[in-house]
């Protein structure tokens, strides 16, 4: 008896330890998979600054920095000029493209339309009165 007693103390023992160690891996994969789909989340190709350069817009347009941000899923677009800061709105972004207007001087609508190859981004702006090529190159690493 003492001898079953005891064989079944040790098989207990054993799916006890199994059991603890196969909830442990659960957690640990779980953890994983979180981790591996943020990655994939932050690796958005068009997250990140850029320096843009429009040859065909006018003077305080034609240069200037492009600060493409996501949390959660949601993109933010601020566009940085000498003569101040325009905010992105309308933004979609698919794989490697983004789009997004803006309001020049408070009332034109301008549209953007671009496209990330590596650290160079290229595309269009678009206006009812005007449009020119935008090129742009990321100035820091996507975090």
């Amino acid at each position: 008896m003492n001898t079953n007693h005891v064989l079944i103390k040790v098989v207990l023992f054993v799916n006890v330890l199994c059991i603890n160690s196969f909830v442990e891996n659960r957690k640990v994969n779980s953890s994983y998979e979180e981790l591996k789909h943020e990655q994939i989340i932050d690796n958005s190709p068009v997250v990140g600054v850029w320096n843009f350069l429009m040859p065909n817009a006018d003077a305080p347009y034609k240069k200037g920095r492009i600060f493409i941000s996501e949390k959660n899923g949601i993109y933010d677009v601020v566009i940085s000029l000498k003569t101040g800061s325009l905010n992105g709105q309308d933004i979609k972004v698919e794989e490697n493209r983004i789009n997004f207007n803006i309001n020049m001087e408070g009332i034109e609508r301008t549209s953007f339309v671009l496209e990330v190859e590596g650290d160079k981004m290229i595309g269009e702006c678009y206006s009812e009165n005007r449009s020119s090529e935008v090129l742009a190159k990321r100035t820091l690493p996507v975090e």
